[in-house]
């Protein structure tokens, strides 16, 4: 008779009192069953994992067949709810029953990982190198790229000084302005005006300067001074055109020149001597 039938029939025979041979059946397995020996057949047969719920339903049989044997069987039918005595054997059970799957899906697992390990040592050095220079290349791509990537945002960032002067259209409010640089991405300004975070303006440029549509949306305001980021990107070639604009001088006033003869100061119609 099995450890889990003797106890089935203990708790069996404590419920409801038939078959009272099953008390000696669980006396006499329990006299017959060695620890030492138990554990060493249960380790040969790869069942390590249920020697603790072993021992622990081996000790609940014990302490019930100690209490049948000094009180009487509602005591100890008691007392094996009290245990979970029911519980632990559906466990030990269920553990039981789930050795065998998980013996084989150990063992399984194991050719797979011998199976994997011989595939590898068949794998050529030739093969190795070719996937090492492969992700080499694939390596200085990636960084290629990123260099471009970043050499064109570098061009498009970089900033010209204008100190130009301007027409600023900002809420429906016009006002006198300075763009004082410019890149393809936007431009720092300055203004009387103070512009919020969020706001949309347009620049309006002199008549001698390169006209092009300045719009864009303020990012950045620290009192007068602003930051916009344009609605669209300008063209490299626009930026350098209005960053190297320079309006051209006003007429000089006419003065003396040396050696020209000064100029006549006495009115025409003036009388001497008055």
């Amino acid at each position: 008779m099995t450890l889990t039938l003797a106890s089935e029939e203990v708790l069996e025979y404590l419920r409801t009192g038939r078959n009272p041979r099953a008390m000696l059946e669980m006396e006499r397995l329990l006299a017959n069953i060695s620890k030492t020996k138990l554990h060493r057949g249960m380790q040969r047969e790869n069942l390590r994992e249920l020697l603790r719920a072993t021992d622990n339903l081996i000790a609940q049989q014990r302490g019930l067949l100690r209490i049948l044997a000094i009180k009487d069987r509602w005591t100890a039918e008691r007392t094996s709810v009290k245990m979970f005595a029911r519980e632990t054997l559906d466990a030990f059970r269920r553990d039981l029953a789930r050795m065998p799957c998980y013996r084989a899906h150990k063992k399984d697992g194991t050719n797979r990982e011998r199976g994997s390990q011989a595939a590898f040592r068949h794998i050529s050095s030739t093969t190795a190198a070719v996937g090492s220079l492969g992700l080499v290349a694939i390596g200085a791509l990636c960084f290629i790229l990123f260099e471009r990537r970043m050499t064109v945002l570098r061009r498009r960032r970089k900033r010209y000084t204008c100190n130009l002067d301007c027409n600023l259209l900002c809420g429906g409010a016009a006002t006198d302005a300075t763009l004082l640089d410019i890149s393809q991405e936007g431009a720092k300004i300055k203004s009387d005006v103070i512009c919020a975070v969020g706001d949309m303006i347009s620049l309006t440029l002199p008549d001698d300067a390169p006209q092009v549509s300045l719009t864009g949306r303020v990012q950045w305001c620290n009192t007068n001074y602003f930051g916009i980021q344009f609605k669209e990107l300008l063209p490299r070639e626009v930026v350098k055109k209005l960053a190297g604009f320079r309006r051209a001088p006003l007429a000089a006033k006419q003065g003396f020149t040396r050696g020209a003869a000064a100029p006549d100061l006495e009115p025409t119609n003036a009388v001497s001597g008055l």
